[in-house]
C-alpha cells in the first residue's frame, strides 16, 4: 500500500511540473487545479511538496506559480553534459587511436564517478560504460576530483567515503588516499594502479570549464597485459594536453 501512495504522488508532482514547466506564463492556482484536475487539497499538498523542494516557485505579490531554481539547475547541466560529450568526443577516439588504449570521459557524481563515454579499444568484461559509477577512492578520476576540490568540500567527502577493499593494492584510508590526491593536485594528473581492478592501470586528468573550476576528468586505461603500468603513466603529458584543448573549447583559458 505504502509504495502505491509514493507512486500516486510521484505521478502527481510530475504532472504538475510538465503543466507549470511547459506553460508560457506563470499559472495562478485555480489554472492548476484546472488543467491537472485535482482536487484543491490535494493541489495544495503536492505544491507544497514541490516548493519545499525548489522545484517550483511562488510569486506572492501575483499568487502565481513558475517553474523553480532547481528545476532550471537540472536543465542547464543537462545541457552541459551534452555540450561535454559532444566537444570531448573526437578527442577521445583521436586519443585511443593514437595509444591504443581505453579513454573514459567522466563527472563527480555525490560521493561517485559517474562515467558520460568511453572508447574501448582493448575489450575487458568488467569495463565500466556510460551510466555506471565508480568509488572516487579506487579510480584515477576519483582522485583528480578530491584533488581539485575546496579543501572544505573534499574533507567533507573523504569523511562520508566508505572505503571498500576492491584489490590488494586499494587505497583504505583517509591518509593513505589523502597523499595519493595531493601528489594528483601537484602533478595534474592521477593514477589507479591495479586498485579497483587488478589487471587495469589507469590515468586521469581534469576537463576545466570557463569559470576555471574542474568539470569533469578524462582517463586513460589499459590491461597490464597489453601496456605495462610504467608505459601508461607515461601517456600522463598526452592525457593533459587533451584534456587541455577540451577544457579550451569549453571556454577555460589556461594560466
Amino acid at each position: 500500500m505504502g509504495r502505491s501512495g509514493e507512486s500516486s504522488i510521484v505521478t502527481k508532482c510530475a504532472r504538475v511540473m510538465d503543466i507549470v514547466s511547459h506553460a508560457r506564463k506563470p499559472l495562478a492556482f485555480s489554472d492548476i487545479v484546472d488543467q491537472t484536475g485535482f482536487v484543491k487539497s490535494s493541489a495544495h499538498r503536492i505544491l507544497a511538496v514541490l516548493q519545499g523542494e525548489e522545484l517550483i516557485d511562488y510569486d506572492k505579490a501575483t499568487r502565481t506559480y513558475r517553474a523553480g531554481s532547481r528545476l532550471h539547475d537540472w536543465a542547464r547541466s543537462a545541457w552541459r553534459r551534452i555540450d561535454l560529450q559532444q566537444t570531448a568526443s573526437e578527442a577521445m577516439s583521436l586519443l585511443s587511436e593514437e595509444t591504443g588504449m581505453n579513454t573514459a570521459l567522466s563527472v563527480l557524481d555525490r560521493e561517485t564517478v559517474l562515467y558520460l563515454r568511453t572508447v574501448d579499444v582493448v575489450q575487458f568484461r568488467y569495463a565500466s560504460h556510460a551510466g555506471d559509477h565508480a568509488p572516487l577512492h579506487s579510480t584515477a578520476a576519483g582522485k583528480v576530483f578530491l584533488a581539485f576540490m575546496s579543501d572544505r568540500r573534499r574533507e567533507e567527502t573523504l569523511a562520508r567515503l566508505k572505503f571498500e577493499k576492491l584489490t590488494e593494492n586499494t587505497r583504505m584510508s583517509v591518509a593513505a588516499l589523502s597523499e595519493e590526491v595531493q601528489l594528483a593536485r601537484q602533478q595534474g594528473f592521477a593514477k589507479a594502479l591495479g586498485e579497483e581492478q587488478l589487471q587495469v592501470t589507469g590515468i586521469s586528468a581534469p576537463i576545466w570549464n570557463a569559470e576555471d573550476k574542474v568539470t569533469a576528468c578524462l582517463s586513460l586505461w589499459s590491461l597490464t597485459d597489453h601496456v605495462s603500468r610504467d608505459e601508461v603513466v607515461a601517456m600522463s603529458g598526452r592525457l593533459i594536453e587533451t584534456t587541455n584543448q577540451i577544457s579550451q573549447q569549453l571556454g577555460w583559458s589556461a594560466k
